[in-house]
């Protein structure tokens, strides 16, 4: 019996051990309810790689080749370039469908329609990294222990930023993911995507990075300008067996364009 018992032990361990990665599940929702917006995405993370799973598109970022592949899995096609690649490309592609969909706007309100479609894509992916910084200050306050979570016992800490309520988070201390995924690298890739915008976020700031080292967010309400609120909650958090081929892009998948991938479906 010793022995059995033993042996169970022991493949535990090399279980354990074995399982580097992680898989996340993450529902999206808002409250008052927007069922247009809501959707759940997967999340697996190992060393330097993480990927996105929703519907039948995947992203994935490799923090040390500097690249992000868009994988579907529906017509089998993949992009891969670099951040700066993206950039160029995302706009440009952006910049073609705006003149189509101008196409059935009456000629008077073209322009003022033109116009507001740039500035979404302007906000989004800027045009240069020299961006002014805005110097943002976040204060982190934690507000109680206990909260359960999916499962998770949390602690609940409210976000700052000049005196207003940026958002609430729900730290789950026992998920210690950031002890396995570098998650100011991700801040750093994340930023060059945004070309510079990224940098003014809370999720890039010091204050972000001290919060993540006590635990994973399995909960965060952001209240918008329009007072409703958006939510992102963790429906489970486990360890996973994962290795550099689980991010790969699979035989077989041909090479396309940024929306020939997909990328566009349910942004318009």
């Amino acid at each position: 019996m010793k022995k059995i018992i033993t042996l169970i032990l022991l493949q535990t361990l090399a279980i354990f051990t074995y399982a580097q990665g992680w898989h996340i599940s993450t529902k999206y929702f808002s409250q008052p309810q927007d069922i247009a917006s809501e959707r759940t995405e997967e999340v697996y993370l190992y060393k330097d790689y993480m990927k996105m799973v929703s519907g039948n598109l995947a992203t994935v970022f490799n923090l040390v080749s500097n690249e992000i592949i868009y994988i579907n899995t529906q017509n089998r096609t993949y992009w891969r370039g670099n951040p700066q690649r993206f950039v160029k490309e995302i706009r440009a592609e952006f910049e073609a469908s705006i003149e189509e969909k101008l196409l059935t706007v009456e000629p008077h309100k073209q322009e003022e329609t033109r116009a507001m479609y740039m500035e979404m894509l302007e906000s989004s992916f800027p045009t240069s990294q020299s961006r002014p910084s805005n110097h943002n200050s976040f204060t982190v306050q934690k507000l109680k222990d206990g909260e359960r979570i999916s499962g998770f016992a949390t602690a609940k800490y409210s976000v700052m930023e000049r005196g207003f309520l940026l958002e609430t988070i729900w730290i789950a201390p026992e998920l210690t993911i950031a002890k396995d995924f570098d998650f100011i690298s991700l801040s750093h890739f994340l930023n060059q995507l945004a070309q510079g915008a990224y940098a003014d976020s809370f999720e890039s700031s010091q204050e972000y990075f001290k919060l993540i080292e006590r635990g994973y967010p399995v909960r965060v309400e952001i209240r918008r300008g329009d007072e409703a609120t958006q939510i992102s909650e963790v429906i489970s958090a486990k360890r996973a067996n994962l290795s550099a081929s689980d991010f790969a892009i699979p035989q077989g998948y041909s090479s396309s364009s940024l929306g020939g991938v997909g990328i566009w479906e349910g942004h318009w």
